[in-house]
């Protein structure tokens, strides 16, 4: 399939550079990769972090652009990125994930009239697939006398490693709200064009085994630096404990 890739990454070397082997060896390879886009955050290490960030992209990718925000912002850094695609699919990665599983043609044969990202499956989403299936959906609820009763369901597209729609990453970037966490916009309620945008499409979590197919490393990294992120009315920070 032909994609872009976005990276949001900040000044992280050790991380990216386990995060692009990974994935180079599990999943870019066996694509058509277009174009890359990148942003490195201000954020966690220093100057010479970020160039060494910057090197490692270089090094994985013949040609990508790079953005280096003066100010750091995950909205702004995912907003910007997927609006400057054009590919027919965006890959979508953070800098710290790693593959378990081999991402290939598989994925795009999850794709559909409604299937319009493609997620992979990992522990952090707590999501039992033998139980729950693929179709990646939340539910709103009545509360009645302390009881909750299930009112609707709703489809909860992610900013975690996914392939998404083209069209409909653009389009969903040009919705979002640089100032809130854009995974959150996308069924908080602190964004109804965008949530009203992707009612009716669906995110297809691929798990062909029915176990996670990429892992988290930055929990553990922040968790050895004391560092939590907090989310406060749909706005994502990082915080010292």
């Amino acid at each position: 399939m032909d994609l872009d890739i976005t990276i949001v990454a900040g000044r992280r070397p050790e991380l990216l550079q386990r995060t692009l082997e990974s994935f180079s060896q599990n999943a870019f390879k066996f694509h058509n990769v277009v174009n890359v886009y990148a942003n490195i955050d201000p954020i966690f290490g220093t100057e010479e972090d970020e160039a060494r960030c910057i090197a490692l992209l270089h090094q994985h990718f013949a040609s990508p652009v790079i953005y280096t925000p003066e100010a750091a912002g995950f909205g702004a850094a995912v907003k910007r990125l997927w609006q400057g695609t054009t590919a027919d699919y965006v890959f979508h990665l953070e800098d710290d994930w790693i593959a378990l599983d081999t991402l290939d043609e598989r994925v795009e044969a999850n794709f559909s009239d409604t299937v319009k990202q493609v997620s992979f499956h990992s522990a952090s989403q707590n999501w039992d697939i033998s139980k729950r299936g693929h179709l990646h959906r939340g539910k709103r609820y009545w509360k009645f006398a302390g009881i909750r009763v299930p009112r609707s369901s709703f489809t909860k597209f992610t900013t975690s490693p996914s392939i998404i729609d083209g069209t409909v990453a653009r389009c969903s970037a040009e919705l979002m709200n640089p100032a809130f966490d854009p995974e959150k916009q996308f069924y908080s309620n602190v964004n109804k064009a965008l949530e009203t945008y992707i009612a009716s499409f669906d995110n297809y979590i691929f798990s062909p085994a029915g176990i996670p197919v990429v892992e988290d490393t930055g929990r553990d990294w922040r968790d050895q630096r004391g560092i939590q992120k907090k989310i406060i009315n749909a706005a994502s920070s990082w915080v010292s404990e």
